[in-house]
């Protein structure tokens, strides 16, 4: 039922669309209050300098742009290329290009910033070489039917995070963009990195770090900003070169310094609402545990 209202609402084009965006944020926000602590007290954490009223006021922020971002997926199930490139402009593409031509994957990490998704499908379309997406699969059949399809329209190809090396490993001389997206909590079976984020002790996935030095490849990291209301520009950025023989965890430390100055310099395009700080750091774990 779901899958089915999702892919009528697509029909609407998107300036009907954000009207009901503003419905959406009335709802989740004002009436229903979905998470606002939550989100709340991760923005109080992160900018103590901040007043109760900016805090609110960036909260609101959050929400409406959460909303339009919502309403955005949804036309992406709908998208003709041309709309999806008009749309989404990328800077700085040519140092990937480069790399590729010249026969190297390139790791290519992102955060939770924006609309991920049409970044990712603007670039299958964008690059003319293979992308692949790292990705976790979700419980619910239906939505993870709608996830993949949503992914893989354009050409795009989808890597299990459980068989991410093993998948990487089969194509690792193929020249090819692999992204991964890792500013979301671990659970405790992950390998955690331990560090200061946002003003508070986090934990981050190891998987850059280890696919990285695993595979020899470079990383860069894919900025996307808001540029006006459905329009986005992403910019590319190398943060590691190998061989990968200096310090230890100098990978992970270089993404997680691209995610914190990306999240400061517009704070309201950050996926808040997660709850990123839910596990605390244990008192035996060190920086790298």
């Amino acid at each position: 039922m779901l899958t089915l209202i999702a892919r009528s609402l697509s029909m609407l084009p998107l300036a009907l669309l954000y009207r009901l965006a503003w419905s959406i944020y009335f709802i989740v926000y004002r009436v229903f209050r979905v998470r606002r602590k939550v989100v709340e007290t991760n923005l109080a954490y992160s900018f103590p300098a901040k007043s109760d009223e900016e805090i609110t006021a960036l909260g609101r922020r959050v929400y409406r742009n959460y909303a339009d971002v919502l309403v955005e997926m949804l036309r992406s199930l709908r998208f003709d290329e041309r709309e999806l490139l008009e749309r989404v402009q990328f800077n700085g593409r040519g140092i990937l290009e480069d790399e590729l031509k010249r026969g190297r994957p390139v790791l290519l990490t992102a955060a939770h910033q924006c609309n991920l998704e049409w970044m990712l499908l603007a670039a299958c379309l964008r690059f003319d070489f293979p992308l692949e997406a790292v990705y976790r699969p979700l419980a619910n059949p239906a939505m993870e039917k709608a996830m993949t399809s949503a992914y893989t329209r354009f050409g795009g190809r989808l890597i299990d995070d459980r068989s991410v090396i093993k998948a990487v490993m089969e194509r690792r001389s193929v020249p090819r963009i692999i992204t991964l997206v890792s500013d979301q909590a671990p659970n405790t079976k992950d390998e955690t990195y331990w560090t200061r984020f946002l003003n508070r002790e986090t934990g981050f996935f190891l998987a850059p770090e280890i696919i990285a030095r695993f595979t020899e490849y470079p990383v860069y990291f894919a900025g996307m900003r808001r540029r006006t209301r459905g329009f986005y520009s992403v910019e590319f950025k190398k943060i590691a070169e190998p061989p990968y023989k200096g310090r230890a965890n100098e990978v992970i430390a270089a993404y997680i310094h691209a995610v914190e100055e990306q999240i400061l310099a517009a704070p309201e395009d950050w996926l808040w609402m997660h709850r990123r700080w839910k596990r605390p750091r244990p008192v035996y774990a060190k920086t790298g545990a």
